[in-house]
């Protein structure tokens, strides 16, 4: 006789005697076939662990760029050279060729500070250069820059003597400061405030030494040379123009107004056409704005890479699928004989459920122990190499994946289950 469970039923029609019953024969089923079951949980752990890792990286890697955009100050606006009528692509492959644009010059930075919603500035130039103290030397990267670089990036601090002055810088005085790494690398242990340093032949006084700081954007202060722009200039590079500046504003509720007047500014300063920004040699962009591309294009990112996530989590399910409607064949006879025995087509359907939302789980639980593995590997190997990328397992990650896991076991073992639940006992019990 078949066994009566509605005993067990509480008053929410639980099942609790069946439950249990259908959990004992899904487990048993599956440890009958542990390497079939392994295999198929291989697919839900790759996408399940795939979303961690994304997710956790896509985060890390919007927080690295942020933390980078706001080392040049959250409050500033950028104003930086443009080749005219060309793409960025296009400009970056021309300026690697050798293409300058030399019309931004200190001038509209000092015309533009009079705008009253701006403060204080800084404009730079790079170069490359080979610096000499007694008998070592190194081409390091020389940043001529305005003192007011000083006030407005909070990040720059100095661990020896003192930064230069804007009387300094007009007046074109020899003297540098320079970061942690050249110092270790040109005086060792000998304290570099007072020295002098020779770059191409000229001879400059090191008057400060930043503190570590360690790479920001596209170049690392740690390894750079700081030079009054003035000099710069006029005793180093023989040219009177800048590469960018930065712009401090004092109300940030008035960025959008202040970069349109800059814009405008600058178009009557470089005689350009009032209403074509394809005719500019210029690019004006508030740190604001930057922060929600980078927002923009992670997001796209990880939306991108969710998406081939997704897919490796549908191939696993197929795969679930395939195999639970395998294993519904080779277990035709069981399935009849237990519905000759007065099994009800709602327990089959719902132990071949339970079996395939087991798998998922599984392959769900080992999918976020693997994936979060990998970010805590990666977060702890950046950190060691002294990146300033972290990684962390968020919430949403775990969530997410564990949704995912359930909602694809639901939706491919729906299919087999049902398959199984409406066999015929006569005809199964004659299946070979």
């Amino acid at each position: 006789m078949p066994l009566d469970m509605n005993k067990n039923k509480n008053k929410t029609g639980f099942n609790l005697g069946e439950f249990k019953l259908l959990l004992r024969l899904s487990l048993q089923a599956l440890e009958t076939n542990r390497a079939r079951t392994i295999l198929t949980t291989l697919g839900i752990i790759i996408g399940i662990a795939t979303i961690i890792i994304v997710l956790s990286a896509g985060r890390g890697l919007e927080k690295f760029i942020i933390k980078q955009v706001e080392a040049f100050g959250s409050d500033t606006i950028e104003v930086e050279m443009k080749i005219p009528n060309v793409s960025d692509m296009e400009m970056m492959s021309a300026m690697m060729g050798g293409a300058e644009v030399t019309t931004l010059k200190v001038d509209d930075f000092e015309a533009l500070k009079e705008i009253p919603n701006i403060g204080n500035y800084y404009a730079g130039i790079l170069g490359q250069f080979k610096s000499v103290y007694r008998n070592n030397n190194k081409r390091t990267m020389i940043y001529g820059i305005t003192a007011g670089i000083a006030e407005i990036d909070k990040e720059l601090k100095i661990e020896q003597g003192r930064f230069f002055n804007d009387r300094e810088e007009k007046a074109q005085a020899k003297i540098v400061v320079i970061g942690p790494d050249i110092k270790n690398e040109l005086f060792g242990d000998e304290n570099a405030v007072g020295k002098s340093i020779k770059i191409n032949q000229v001879s400059f006084k090191v008057i400060g030494v930043t503190k570590k700081r360690g790479g920001m954007a596209y170049f690392n202060y740690d390894k750079m040379i700081f030079v009054p722009l003035k000099t710069a200039q006029k005793q180093l590079l023989g040219v009177d123009h800048v590469l960018y500046g930065f712009l401090q504003v004092k109300d940030t509720t008035k960025t959008k107004e202040t970069v349109e007047e800059i814009t405008s500014i600058m178009r009557k300063r470089h005689s350009l056409p009032p209403n074509n920004p394809d005719k500019d040699d210029f690019r004006v962009t508030s740190m604001q704005e930057a922060m929600e591309m980078v927002g923009t294009v992670t997001f796209g990112i990880t939306l991108l890479v969710l998406a081939v996530a997704g897919i490796s989590l549908i191939v696993g399910g197929v795969g679930i699928m395939n195999i639970m409607y395998l294993t519904v064949l080779e277990r035709t006879r069981e399935i009849g004989l237990r519905k000759a025995l007065g099994a009800k087509n709602k327990m089959i359907e719902r132990q071949f459920l339970l079996e395939t939302i087991i798998i998922t789980g599984i392959g769900g639980i080992i999918g976020i122990i693997f994936g979060s593995i990998v970010v805590m590997l990666i977060d702890f190997i950046s950190t060691q190499l002294g990146y300033a990328f972290s990684l962390s397992i968020t919430f949403d990650a775990v969530l997410l994946a564990i949704s995912a896991a359930l909602i694809f076991g639901v939706a491919f073992g729906l299919y087999p289950a049902r398959k199984a639940s409406h066999l015929s006992p006569v005809e199964a019990l004659r299946y070979e």
